[in-house]
């Protein structure tokens, strides 16, 4: 994982580097192998980076080759690969590294917001357009990848957690008790709400737009329960298990070794099972075991 904040406002002024910085170093436990940060008139940008692909590219803050778009990205593109060549086949874009950052920057590039619907994966990614002086953010469908924000009127604040924010001396620690109701009732605080009023979530398969101090957010995916399929026992397990087959190999894309976590639950099995059929290599495995034996699934895993 890595962490992403920032900084915007509706008129010429800098964000002060200090300031950025000191909100995105609070995350850097999310990132620790890199540090970016970008300011402009009207919008500073932070990155702590967890390297995973493209080690020696894929820095971030990253911006397109003319310097209009700068992103920052939290999260994985499964299907970067495809979406890479399908940009290329335009002959409208250029690609300067191998990550999957850069192909959301291009992706934005041709397609505007819904360059959402293209991709697979999880994220949490903010996109400034320095012309337009406008900001997009999105948010991957399950909400995987964390995203929270502040509207101050002129400015406009978001982070992968609410630490960072807090660094911010106009976010004041006035706590919501409606959230603390639903918290008491759910166990958790469900999006949009946070425990601070000032502080929202951006739900899941949700994007947003800022410009002018005016925000605008909706929903740009949502579970599809029709038509129904009607297929055999047999079809339906030859089928779940080629997704599951495509799914863990779309995962195993990376430039720095993977493991898994084991358990003793039939999930955890089939994912490993499968990477040690795709991977040349034996796959590392970490489990977690007590001395209370009732309790362990040492021995299932």
């Amino acid at each position: 994982m890595c962490g992403i904040c920032g900084i915007v406002n509706s008129g010429t002024q800098t964000p002060p580097l200090e300031l950025l910085q000191s909100m995105t170093r609070t995350l850097r436990h999310r990132g620790p192998d890199e540090e970016g940060f970008h300011c402009q008139p009207g919008s500073g940008l932070g990155f702590q980076r967890l390297s995973i692909i493209d080690l020696a590219g894929g820095h971030q803050p990253m911006s397109t080759a003319d310097g209009r778009f700068w992103l920052v990205f939290n999260g994985e593109i499964y299907n970067f690969h495809f979406l890479r060549k399908t940009l290329e086949a335009t002959g409208r874009h250029r690609f300067q590294t191998r990550s999957d950052t850069e192909v959301i920057l291009h992706l934005y590039q041709e397609y505007g917001e819904d360059c959402v619907d293209h991709l697979r994966g999880m994220f949490a990614f903010a996109v400034w357009d320095s012309r337009e002086k406008t900001l997009f953010a999105a948010r991957d469908r399950l909400g995987k990848k964390p995203l929270v924000y502040a509207d101050l009127g002129n400015s406009f604040l978001f982070a992968s957690e609410l630490r960072a924010l807090l660094k911010h001396p106009a976010i004041h620690r006035e706590i919501d008790y409606g959230a603390i109701d639903l918290y008491l009732t759910y166990q958790y605080i469900p999006s949009p709400r946070t425990i601070f009023k000032q502080i929202r979530k951006l739900p899941p398969a949700h994007s947003l737009s800022w410009k002018n101090g005016q925000v605008s957010i909706k929903r740009y995916w949502e579970p599809r329960f029709l038509p129904k399929t009607s297929m055999s026992f047999g079809e339906a397990s030859t089928r779940m298990m080629a997704k599951l087959r495509e799914a863990t190999q779309l995962r195993m894309i990376s430039d720095v070794p993977l493991g898994a976590f084991l358990s003793g639950g039939k999930d955890s099995s089939i994912i490993v099972g499968l990477m040690s059929e795709l991977s040349t290599t034996p796959v590392k495995t970490f489990s977690i075991g007590f001395e209370e034996q009732a309790m362990s699934e040492l021995p299932y895993a």
